[in-house]
C-alpha cells in the first residue's frame, strides 16, 4: 500500500467511478444520481453489490480492493477518500 496521499482529483475520479458502479449494480435509470454521503446499505446495496463494487474498484485501480474495505468505509465519499490515499495503482493514471 502506498503511504502517499492521493490528490483531490484522484478522489473525485474514484468517487465518480464508485457512483457509476453503484448505479449500475442497482440498475438505476441513466441520469439518476447516487448520494455520495448515503451509506451503501441505505442506497440498497446488498452483499453481492458490495462484492461487485469492490471488483469494479479493483479493476479501476489495478489493485485488489477487498470487500471489507467497502464495509469499513460505507459511503462513496469515505471509500473514495480512503482509496485515493491508500490504494496501490497499476500506473495507468487512475488514483
Amino acid at each position: 500500500m502506498s503511504t502517499e496521499s492521493g490528490t483531490a482529483g484522484d478522489e473525485r475520479s474514484i468517487a465518480a467511478m464508485l457512483e457509476s458502479a453503484v448505479a449500475e449494480d442497482l440498475e438505476l435509470p441513466d441520469g439518476l444520481r447516487v448520494g455520495r454521503l448515503t451509506t451503501f446499505v441505505d442506497l440498497g446495496l446488498d452483499s453481492a453489490g458490495v462484492v461487485f463494487l469492490a471488483g469494479r474498484a479493483s479493476e479501476y485501480l489495478g489493485a485488489e480492493v477487498p470487500p471489507e474495505w467497502v464495509f469499513d468505509h460505507p459511503t462513496i465519499q469515505q471509500l473514495a477518500r480512503f482509496l485515493a490515499q491508500h490504494a496501490v495503482t497499476s500506473g495507468d493514471g487512475h488514483a
